[in-house]
């Protein structure tokens, strides 16, 4: 199965946003910034100077900024699968709650639909212009 999600085509993230909550004690956490790489319905590869290890629960949140309005998705829960330590940040591969990616009902997964499907023609748009100036 893991072959299949990382066979699946991934897209840019131009104008995606994402954060991480951290736990700071007991009660507690905070939203700090991620940087996307890229996306997929069913992950996603992100870059921050928090650390985490291989099979870590992470929530996130997304937003994808457009001219006519954001997505958001709130409280996502993931799980790092893929881990890149670079110089002064690391790069971490997550994959998405099944359950939630599964549930096309939710909306949720309607609003990470919404925003794959904005990025993949995003990428379409970029590749048709890019292919006319060569």
């Amino acid at each position: 199965m893991k072959k299949d999600l990382r066979a699946r085509r991934r897209m840019p993230t131009a104008n995606l946003t994402s954060s991480i909550r951290v736990s700071k004690g007991l009660l507690k956490s905070i939203w700090e910034d991620a940087r996307p790489k890229d996306f997929t319905l069913y992950g996603m590869c992100l870059k921050t100077n928090r650390a985490f290890n291989t099979d870590d629960k992470i929530t996130l949140s997304l937003a994808l900024e457009m001219d006519m309005g954001v997505i958001e998705v709130e409280q996502l829960t993931a799980r790092v699968v893929r881990i890149n330590k670079l110089v002064g940040f690391y790069e971490y591969g997550v994959e998405f709650d099944k359950a939630i990616v599964q549930n096309t009902s939710d909306s949720t997964t309607r609003n990470m639909m919404r925003i794959e499907n904005f990025l993949e023609k995003q990428d379409a748009l970029l590749a048709r212009i890019e292919q006319k100036t060569a």
